[in-house]
């Protein structure tokens, strides 16, 4: 079978003459060297145990970050720091220091044209036992990129620095009494100092920046690589799973070799192999009119896993300094089967001749991914073991954090954004309209949002109400605001609005509104709207003359508000009661927005319900004050003098009203309940026939309790009225007559 394009992208890469190395070694003399510490003095090579001791004395515990605090763990970092202010460096050490750092440029392939600085960080001094756990190093200056390790003469064993990147490890160790080693790495490299066993081993510890921007490798155009690009955006995507073809992809993502701070990558600090990989594929792009981007990515990789013991464990992220670094590797207590999952996100990025950066939020699909190194091969930041529950379980989570460079074609640019970023495309598109751009290149645009928008991605409402109006195309504008399901409408979408009223038509905007239904986008639980939301966007189009916007929104709204009303009323009394009560906020937005044929609808449709809904009117009145239409005013007062005009209960009646689903045992329920001297029940009834009556009683909040008694075959269901019957209703009298008297004064 042909290798995907992105699978011989790959291949072309790594067969690229390597640039530099992740680490780099060199040396020097110590002859002429020297150094003094603040409360020490000069510290002599090779290091004594009587300096060692001194420059202990004027030390701290070092530090370590774990995600934004700092912390003292000599579980996790054992050793002693004297910080650069307490360390004054002399004699040779300028001239044999830029000779070690033109050799680590070379070393860890640099770009032409950078220039290395040093800048000193600490002075580390590691006593017997002492050590730092494998962690990676923070970038500590927008210029950084890497760390120099300067191991100083001392008597040591042990205390070897482990350097480890992209599945390889490195072993330094210096044991030279007349020597200065330098140890160069870049600043992602995963590495540690093991246990000191005897003496005591004495480093200095740099942070290394490049001192001017670099100058970008000029790669020759490969015609090769460019050609596999023209495919990779040509070939639709087939799942080896699926006999049917998706569109070509949007873009191509290479996962780099190293990884970068935001500001790091936005300063275009690139390292090893990454630079010869990005300078021929910018190269490949510029041939086939592509645009690009560098990207940080987030990957989370689900695999089988199986325990070897019982233990559970999760790693956590910890570095040298106060920014996030990571730790790595997972337990030994697992066998790691097969990759199940591998999701890929991009969360921030800064485009090819774009001045800043931007967060962005993009799922990337593995047909677009093409990866030199695999992720597997390196140490992730966190893993997580999930034992067997059951249906799933026996997975191990990894996540990742990798650099990425991303190439889309020219003629996609715009979706291939928005895609990223949805509400800065909706913004530019505004902008663009605006500023009087090319009208049918922005409707080709706005047709390439139709298929992001909805299922949770909206954008601002109000700029997509202006986009649609300036679009001046009925049936586009109809299409980018149809799938959004009314999210995001607020008083401030009323102006735009009321502008799509009058370029296109009440009717245009009605059947926009039925679109947003249709999609399920309002009901009476949103959250959003609020009586001030409703009534604030209502007064504003009235205003704007669009008032057969609002009389269609507000009778929308209220069909949908209709239907949880109904399933309330068949709800016992207090669930019934819970439910009117969450929708008593929308309905006075409803009656408060509608003008009065309209609120007169919805008074007429609150009539026809049965007494039930006294749960809503009386709450509804109180809140809508003065205000309240008079025609609800007075089927409340109906209803409540139909009560009060009632013969109240008698003390010896007992009888209650109540109808069931019309089988034998509800008829059954319904006599005893109907009976006004029958206060108590036994009835035998198989255990299905109980639950029956059991469901029946508590589903209707029936003012019965029912217990079995189980004796005999079948057993006894006990059914007694309760004892407060008689007071309950004659609290509820009490409460009718002191609504009715409001009501009837707030009539005048």
């Amino acid at each position: 079978m042909v290798k995907q394009a992105r699978a011989r992208i790959a291949q072309l890469l790594t067969g690229a003459e390597s640039t530099g190395s992740f680490s780099v070694e060199t040396s020097a003399r110590a002859a002429g060297v020297t150094l003094s510490v603040a409360g020490v003095g000069p510290v002599r090579f090779p290091v004594g145990a009587a300096q060692e001791r001194k420059l202990v004395s004027v030390a701290r515990p070092a530090m370590f970050g774990l995600g934004e605090a700092t912390l003292t763990d000599p579980s996790v970092r054992d050793t002693w720091e004297l910080t650069a202010e307490q360390v004054s460096l002399a004699g040779d050490w300028e001239r044999v220091l830029d000779e070690a750092l033109v050799e680590v440029q070379e070393g860890l392939g640099l770009p032409r044209g950078a220039r290395l600085r040093a800048e000193l960080h600490a002075l580390l001094v590691y006593g017997p036992g002492q050590f730092f756990m494998p962690h990676q190093d923070s970038e500590k200056d927008d210029e950084m990129v890497a760390t120099l390790v300067v191991s100083l003469p001392t008597v040591h064993t042990g205390g070897e620095l482990v350097v480890s990147h992209g599945g390889q490890s490195r072993t330094y160790r210096h044991v030279d009494r007349d020597r200065v080693v330098f140890v160069a790495f870049y600043a992602d490299c995963l590495h540690e100092v093991r246990p000191v066993r005897t003496g005591r081993r004495v480093t200095l510890t740099f942070n290394l920046l490049v001192a001017r921007e670099p100058e970008p490798g000029v790669a020759d155009p490969d015609e090769e690589l460019a050609e596999l690009l023209r495919e990779h955006f040509a070939t639709p995507v087939t799942r080896p799973w699926s006999e049917s073809t998706l569109p070509p992809p949007n873009r191509l993502v290479v996962l780099l070799d190293h990884q970068y701070s935001q500001r790091g990558l936005a300063a275009g600090r690139l390292k090893g192999r990454d630079v010869e990989w990005v300078s021929r594929l910018l190269a490949a792009a510029g041939r086939t009119g592509c645009v690009s981007a560098l990207a940080l990515a987030e990957i989370k990789q689900t695999w089988s896993a199986y325990e070897v013991d019982d233990r559970s464990w999760r790693h956590t992220s910890w570095d040298d300094d106060d920014e996030d670094g990571y730790d790595g590797g997972d337990s030994a207590s697992y066998d790691v089967g097969e990759l199940i999952e591998d999701e890929i996100s991009l969360g921030w990025w800064q485009r090819a001749g774009v001045g800043q950066g931007e967060q962005i939020a993009l799922a990337v699909d593995e047909s677009e991914v093409c990866a030199v190194t695999p992720t597997a091969s390196l140490t992730p930041y966190e893993s997580e073991h999930e034992g067997y529950m059951g249906n799933y379980g026996n997975t191990l989570d990894r996540w990742y954090r990798r650099t990425a460079l991303v190439i889309w074609p020219w003629e996609r640019d715009f979706v291939a954004r928005a895609e990223a970023n949805l509400s800065g495309a909706i913004a530019e598109l505004q902008a663009r309209l605006s500023d009087g751009a090319d009208l049918e290149e922005a409707r080709g645009d706005a047709r390439g949002l139709i298929g992001l928008l909805g299922s949770g991605r909206t954008g601002d409402m109000s700029q997509l109400l202006t986009v649609a109006d300036a679009l001046d195309d009925a049936e586009l504008a109809h299409g980018l605001l149809a799938p959004l399901a009314g999210e995001g409408l607020t008083a401030e979408c009323a102006v735009p609005l009321a502008a799509l009223c009058a370029r296109y038509g009440d009717a245009w905007v009605r059947t926009l509104v039925d679109a947003w239904f249709r999609l399920g986008g309002h009901h009476s639980g949103r959250s959003d709207w609020t009586t001030s939301t409703v009534t604030a966007l209502a007064a504003s189009l009235t205003r704007l003359g669009a008032d057969s916007v609002v009389a269609h929104l507000c009778r929308r709204l209220w069909a949908s508000l209709s239907a949880s009303i109904s399933a309330a009323l068949r709800m016992g009394p207090r669930a019934r009661a819970r439910s009117l009560a969450s929708v008593v906020a929308a309905a006075e937005a409803l009656f408060t927005a509608a003008d009065p044929q309209v609120s007169g609808e919805f008074v007429a449709a609150l009539a026809a319900y049965d007494d039930g809904i006294r749960d809503l009117e009386l709450p509804l009145l109180r809140g809508l004050g003065a205000s309240a239409p008079p025609d609800l005013v007075a089927d409340a007062v109906r209803r409540l003098e139909l009560l009060i005009a009632t013969t109240p209960r008698v003390a010896d009646d007992w009888s209650i009203v109540w109808s069931g689903c019309g089988c034998d045992l509800c008829a059954r329920l319904q006599e005893f309940l109907a009976d006004g001297r029958a206060v108590e029940l036994d009835w035998p009834l198989r255990t299905d026939r109980r639950q029956h009556v059991h469901q029946r009683i508590e589903s209707a909040e029936l003012p019965v309790t029912h217990a079995t008694i189980r004796k005999g075959s079948p057993y006894i269901l006990h059914l007694a009225k309760q004892r407060d019957l008689h007071e309950r209703e004659a609290e509820q009298r009490r409460q009718v007559a002191a609504d009715l008297a409001w009501l009837r004064q707030a009539q005048g």
